[in-house]
């Protein structure tokens, strides 16, 4: 039996697409990773891609193991010429590889939040300024959301609007140079260096346009300004092999600087897209799966999905308001102790509360 005779019909026509732009809304619980997977296996066994002419990339260290290991499950030692990974481990490795002729060294190394936070903390000492007025932390913050904006430090310093955007301009410029000092980028700069090299040096973007044939991005409507801008590049409009996977109903890291509107405009900058709906769940009840859209379903920056399971109606959904907080818990312990006696697995009920003290 061929692997594509166990995938649905959404899923089947996701993974065969071989050529032009691909848009996969992938709904939770609709098996978005094994249709990676499958799709990677198929572009290498059926369409003939070579291993090292795919690039795919994912959000999380933990997801991008998950996807590879799948994929060796399928075609075996072959797959390990596929570059896969982080966002920032892909462009750790390009920027080692061709960072120099924008004065990024091969052995820079990675500040992270630590290293971070030690150095602006150097900063705001060399410049007075009251960390309790002007908070190291709140500072990294507002410089991170500009280089994930892709806006450099005099781009900042010429758009400030208030006084503690003046702080962090200068902050900024400080913490660059520092940087600069120290051999050293931070998460944020090997997105927006790479950004930067691709920009500037023709011949290696070219290059890496030429290497990668088929570019896939999973969780897409978790990425900011600079990781579309990166993927739009590698695989440039209108016709590009690019495939985006992401569900604009768990996008998640608008703090992050996440904006929703890659996914949605996503049509317009490749309007030869092809669209493909995984919109069978195999996780939860039709009941659940109803609640859940009743809810989102009022969003207005989202696209239309109706999902649907085979699991049948399922039990109710039961809403308890409770007078105060031990009625609550007490609820709940109740609840806990009525499916053990049930013969539920006390491994198998989650309780999910909003903030720490509730615990």
């Amino acid at each position: 039996m061929s692997v594509l005779d166990r995938l649905n019909p959404a899923q089947h026509d996701a993974v065969i697409h071989a050529r032009g732009p691909l848009l996969i809304l992938a709904g939770p619980g609709s098996g978005k990773t094994r249709v990676i997977s499958h799709r990677i296996a198929h572009l290498i066994g059926e369409s003939g891609t070579p291993p090292g002419k795919i690039m795919a990339v994912t959000f999380t260290n933990k997801a991008a193991r998950e996807l590879r290991e799948r994929v060796e499950g399928l075609l075996g030692s072959v797959a390990r010429g596929v570059t896969l990974g982080t966002f920032h481990s892909v462009c750790s490795r390009i920027l080692r590889a061709d960072g120099d002729p924008i004065g990024v060294p091969s052995a820079f190394v990675i500040y992270d939040d630590a290293d971070q936070m030690s150095l602006m903390k150097r900063v705001c000492t060399e410049f007075g300024f009251d960390p309790k007025q002007y908070p190291p932390r709140a500072i990294l913050s507002l410089i991170s959301r500009a280089k994930s904006d892709l806006i450099t430090a005099d781009a900042f310093s010429s758009k400030v609007s208030s006084y503690f955007e003046e702080i962090a301009a200068r902050a900024y410029a400080r913490y660059q140079a520092l940087l600069s000092e120290n051999a050293a980028l931070d998460f944020d700069d090997i997105i927006m260096k790479t950004v930067e090299l691709l920009r500037e040096d023709d011949e290696v973007r070219e290059r890496l346009q030429d290497r990668y044939e088929q570019v896939l991005v999973d969780e897409f409507q978790d990425t900011n300004t600079s990781q579309y801008v990166l993927a739009r590049l590698l695989a440039p409009p209108p016709d590009a092999n690019i495939c985006v996977v992401g569900d604009p109903d768990q996008s998640i890291y608008s703090w992050r600087a996440a904006d929703i509107r890659n996914i949605l405009n996503f049509e317009r900058d490749y309007p030869k897209t092809v669209v493909v709906n995984l919109d069978q769940n195999y996780r939860s009840t039709q009941t659940i799966l109803g609640g859940a859209m009743g809810i989102i379903g009022v969003n207005t920056q989202r696209k239309d999905t109706n999902l649907w399971t085979d699991k049948g109606r399922g039990d109710p959904i039961v809403v308890y308001e409770a007078y105060n907080d031990e009625q609550e818990s007490s609820f709940i312990a109740g609840e806990v102790k009525r499916l053990g006696e049930n013969g539920v697995k006390l491994s198998d009920i989650a309780i999910m509360y909003r903030t720490n003290a509730q615990s």
